[in-house]
């Protein structure tokens, strides 16, 4: 009778072992961070329990672009490279946590944090867009349903983050996870928004299936849907990008 329970739970750890992983290891893994800067910029929001900083690119622009970026991406990394794409106003809010700033990043608190920028935009800026690039785009969603903002581009964008991690690791995840971002039940609220969605052809990140399911709830077909042969992150350094952000 040893013999058959020792058995029993070898096996329920073994079966046990890979979700008790994915549950400690989700914000590390949803949330990597980026590498912390020395200095920010001018840009400053302040929420109830943390002040965050930023930068404003062409900050005297008539029209102001909001970026949301990648899980790992650095936004001060790739301001150059923005700021060539567009001459719009481009503001960049490093998440909580992320490149030095104050803070732990958590879902609600991210949507919360886009809504205040979008109003500060709006304080200086005629009209005012957003960009989601792959988390971000959940992110810009849900900050579109609430604000109703110019335009909305979503790069990389997906359904939920419980069907990227099912394809990802093989197992269902929607019980395990905190921070879910399901776009599919947002999206319905954006109203007459209009979207352009910029989908990789070659990502091994997020899969066209994510990106397709996006597209089907949205509530009306988006201006332009454009597919890109290119992979996940290579996507930020393509003319096709570049020339989304000018949308």
């Amino acid at each position: 009778m040893k013999l058959v329970r020792w058995m029993i739970a070898i096996v329920v750890v073994l079966i046990a072992a890979p979700f008790v992983f994915l549950y400690l290891m989700q914000d590390r893994l949803l949330y990597p961070g980026a590498e912390a800067v020395e200095t920010f910029g001018d840009l400053t929001v302040t929420r109830p329990d943390v002040t965050l900083r930023g930068w404003v690119l062409h900050p005297d622009a008539s029209d102001a672009l909001i970026v949301f970026g990648g899980n790992g991406m650095s936004l001060s990394g790739f301001a150059s490279r923005l700021g060539q794409c567009s001459d719009r106003a481009i503001y960049l809010l490093p998440y909580r946590g992320y490149e030095g700033q104050a803070g732990k990043p958590r879902e609600r608190d991210l949507v919360d944090d886009g809504v205040a920028l979008v109003a500060e935009a709006a304080k200086k800026h005629a009209n005012v867009a957003l960009a989601g690039i792959s988390l971000g785009s959940g992110i810009a969603i849900q900050v579109a349903a609430e604000t109703h903002p110019q335009r909305l581009l979503l790069v990389t964008p997906y359904d939920s983050i419980a069907n990227v991690g099912r394809e990802a690791f093989g197992i269902p995840l929607d019980w395990l996870i905190r921070d879910r971002y399901d776009t599919t039940v947002t999206v319905s609220r954006l109203g007459t928004v209009p979207v352009y969605v910029l989908q990789a052809n070659n990502d091994q990140v997020i899969g066209s299936a994510r990106t397709e399911a996006l597209v089907r709830s949205l509530p009306q077909p988006p201006v332009r849907w454009e597919h890109v042969a290119t992979g996940h992150n290579s996507m930020l350094r393509t003319e096709a990008f570049c020339q989304a952000l000018r949308f």
